[in-house]
């Protein structure tokens, strides 16, 4: 790593394969490579606490993180009594769970512009609007 990373630093899990060392720390795994986010919390170990932008996670990640975090809030409204929850504000009420995951430093790198993994739903959305340009082009 060239560049030191620092805490609230954007940065960006290198892309390589996952090795038996990995297994061992339990510091980084295939699915983290390419996420994008915030560094957290620099620990004098090596290892960072970095808070994910949902946007870079798989599909299938973002799908079960986005049920997880309606789950807890549900749970949490149906905890407070009438009277607590009316006095909630809106922002209050749709509060959202942050993904984090613990990493080597030495696994990040500062984040450049857009984030390096493209999901595939934005990949599907980008593929139909080339297709929709096409058809248009055709019309014309």
């Amino acid at each position: 790593m060239s560049k030191l990373i620092a805490e609230k630093d954007r940065v960006t899990v290198v892309d390589r394969e996952a090795v038996a060392a990995d297994v061992k720390s339990q510091l980084f795994f295939n699915h983290y490579r390419g996420l994008t986010g915030i560094a957290a919390k620099i620990y004098d170990d090596g290892t960072a606490a970095v808070d994910i932008d949902p946007a870079t996670l798989p599909a299938t990640l973002r799908a079960r993180h986005t049920e997880g975090s309606e789950a807890q809030r549900q749970k949490w409204l149906d905890a407070l009594s009438d009277e607590a929850r009316n006095r909630l504000s809106a922002a209050e009420k749709k509060f959202a769970l942050r993904y984090t995951i613990l990493v080597a430093t030495t696994d990040l790198v500062p984040a450049t512009g857009e984030p390096q993994r493209t999901s595939l739903e934005a990949l599907d959305l980008e593929e139909e609007r080339h297709l929709n340009e096409i058809k248009n082009k055709k019309s014309a």
